[in-house]
């Protein structure tokens, strides 16, 4: 909005976004059929005795939710897995590990059920990890689809006018080849996947925004190399050979893909490499090919989750002419746009960061300056 845009960058959008973009004075438009929104959570790791912060969360995005409905915008809410907290909540009772449980699948179902809006779910490197529960990842994985009434453990969703919102879910724990966390999508997922971005062209006017709880690699997102890259856990598929590199393959040849969001690291949104583009100036390194797709990193919900402190979700609006990529700041309840991507036909973009990067903000002498280190993609 203008007042937003006066204040400058970093400013707080506020909750109020179609009002003040669709109404004046006593007269409001009416939204188009390709308008939308969707709540994008992170990594949630619920702990029924901590759920302060996930309730202070929940109440930052009603508003947000409500401005959208009231407007009669289409709206959703996707969750990017991990949903239960990797230990025990009863230490004095039990062991058992929480993630994964039939109990941590309900209390997350009714969770995501409490935003007024249609949720929906993929699984992360920790939601078929009731192994105390569940002998198997099969047994495991229908209570995971069953409790949050999903058909499939992937998810396609049309939001608006040639709009899908494609899910990805991690299926493999137990019978994992080499880590338990590494955040798998099989293949009869992956040909599902490639068939459907291959029947929606973009130059038909389909858009799609993918979200995996992990980034394929060639993303280009920030990592953490001491906790994932040498753990083999890091991107979709990290030790699947051929298919560690399908993802980004599939979103180099179709240019319907338009946007991924992932979570898994834990960390906040404030870097430059939280958010990358399909293209970057030529200064700062070589053509990356990511097709025409913008990746985004989400954070987490919950203080006491976070790598760096932040607790942080993701925010996407979006329209025919492009969409915006915001940040819900959970300590303050403020509104950042982050990004704005704008269509310049159905096979390009425009991208624009829109707010000041952390690594700047802590030092004024900062430039960039990218290592690459053993077993990460740029080595």
């Amino acid at each position: 909005c203008a007042a937003a845009a006066a204040a400058g960058l970093d400013a707080d959008q506020g909750t109020d976004y179609y009002e003040q973009n669709l109404c004046e004075e006593d007269e409001c438009e009416v939204p188009s059929d390709t308008d939308f929104t969707v709540a994008i959570l992170g990594d949630l790791h619920l702990d029924p005795r901590k759920m302060d912060d996930y309730y202070a969360g929940r109440d930052h995005f009603l508003p947000i939710i409500e401005d959208a409905q009231s407007r009669g915008v289409a709206c959703a809410l996707v969750s990017l897995g991990d949903l239960g907290e990797s230990k025990s909540v009863r230490p004095d009772e039990t062991q058992e590990l929480f993630a994964g449980t039939t109990e941590c699948h309900e209390l997350a179902s009714e969770f995501l059920s409490s935003f007024g809006v249609p949720y929906e779910v993929i699984g992360g490197n920790h939601d078929l990890e009731g192994i105390d529960e569940f002998a198997t990842d099969e047994a495991n994985l229908e209570a995971f689809l069953r409790i949050h009434g999903k058909p499939s453990p992937q998810f396609v969703r049309e939001i608006a006018e040639k709009t899908l919102l494609v899910g990805l879910c991690s299926t493999v724990f137990r019978t994992a080849k080499y880590t338990s966390h590494e955040v798998t999508i099989d293949e009869e997922q992956l040909r599902w996947f490639e068939t459907l971005v291959e029947s929606k062209p973009a130059e038909d006017g389909w858009k799609i925004f993918v979200f995996s709880h992990a980034p394929p690699i060639g993303s280009g997102l920030r990592v953490l190399q001491e906790n994932h890259v040498v753990n083999g856990c890091c991107w979709l598929n990290h030790s699947g050979g051929e298919s560690t590199r399908k993802f980004i393959e599939l979103v180099r040849k179709h240019r319907c893909i338009k946007g991924w969001f992932s979570g898994h690291f834990h960390l906040g949104q404030d870097y430059q490499d939280s958010i990358t583009f399909p293209t970057i100036p030529r200064e700062l390194g070589p053509y990356p090919n990511r097709g025409s797709c913008v990746f985004a990193q989400t954070s987490v919900m919950r203080g006491g989750t976070s790598r760096d402190g932040r607790q942080q979700s993701r925010l996407l609006r979006g329209n025919a002419d492009g969409f915006e990529i915001a940040t819900v700041d959970h300590r303050t309840g403020a509104v950042r746009l982050d990004a704005t991507i704008a269509y310049t036909d159905t096979n390009h973009e425009v991208g624009v960061y829109a707010h000041e990067h952390a690594e700047l903000k802590d030092n004024d002498n900062f430039m960039k300056v990218y290592s690459p280190s053993e077993g990460d993609e740029c080595y």
